[in-house]
């Protein structure tokens, strides 16, 4: 099940994933017609392209729960579907501060094994925001802030990165995302495709949604019936919206089809204890519910 859902969005061009805690992010997609090079081994996939790359581990055999939220981006819900741990099976030993690790070995391209990576130091056993570079002369300025904490040479380290734009790699237990594309320029747009978000005054701001004594910081966003991945609006798919609803009935999180069944009217629960979650769903469902009737 997890491996076939992993494989259909991987392979997905309306699709996105993204790896890494709030504040620290990385983002993976690929466009049609795009060339992707893809690969599968027993206990990880991995798909490749000129932008940028993803790695899934699945070693630990990790849990999918999916759930929907409201967004206001696009005035319409989230379709989420995150790849869990075991909060034991989660957590990886925490820099504080800019740390060299050496040749990254673990990349997903053979080109980059021998390029050096940093580990920026955020301090979080969730995910690593690591850069990687091949130039000696970037690597030894960023050898001679190792020791040092991302609050106090926040302004060098973030200027140093725009200006030498060197590869993103967010790292979890889960696997990884390398983003290759350019730091935009301050005031310039983020490119379309894979990128990065570092913002270090939202690190720590997840929100739980999991079941108690599970971690994620890896997530996939199926194709969206009323959006593309990017945000741009689109005619009401019932197909994708249909095949979210699957995955819903499948790996939903139990307390969000609790309170989406109450919301729709479907059982005689009340919100209760869900009362969260009650909200967010009925709300969803009104706005779900306007679309399919107009079909």
């Amino acid at each position: 099940m997890i491996l076939d859902l992993v494989r259909r969005y991987l392979h997905s061009t309306e699709s996105s994933w993204s790896n890494g805690i709030s504040g620290a992010i990385a983002e993976f997609m690929h466009d049609a017609g795009e060339s992707v090079s893809f690969g599968e081994s027993a206990t990880a996939l991995h798909a490749v392209t000129d932008r940028g790359a993803i790695a899934v581990n699945l070693a630990q055999q990790p849990a999918c729960f999916a759930h929907e939220d409201i967004t206001h981006c696009t005035g319409s819900w989230t379709q989420v579907l995150s790849l869990a741990l075991p909060e034991s099976l989660s957590r990886m030993p925490a820099n504080h501060a800019i740390t060299a690790l050496g040749a990254d070995t673990g990349a997903v391209r053979s080109r980059d094994r021998d390029k050096q990576i940093f580990d920026l130091g955020l301090g979080s056993e969730l995910a690593r925001f690591c850069v990687r570079t091949g130039d000696p002369d970037l690597a030894g300025e960023l050898n001679s802030l190792c020791g040092k904490t991302l609050h106090a040479q926040g302004q060098t380290l973030l200027a140093l990165l725009q200006q030498s734009s060197p590869q993103r790699i967010v790292v979890s237990a889960l696997g990884r995302i390398e983003v290759y594309t350019p730091i935009p320029q301050k005031g310039g747009h983020t490119e379309a495709g894979p990128h990065t978000h570092l913002l270090p005054g939202l690190l720590g701001k997840d929100k739980a949604v999991l079941p108690p004594g599970y971690s994620a910081v890896m997530h996939v966003y199926p194709p969206h019936p009323l959006h593309d991945k990017y945000g741009v609006k689109k005619p009401f798919d019932p197909a994708q919206y249909h095949a979210f609803q699957d995955v819903l009935k499948k790996v939903g999180i139990e307390d969000y089809l609790e309170a989406k069944a109450a919301a729709a009217g479907t059982t005689e629960q009340q919100a209760g204890d869900n009362s969260r979650w009650y909200d967010i769903a009925r709300r969803i469902v009104k706005i779900q519910e306007q679309h399919n009737k107009r079909r």
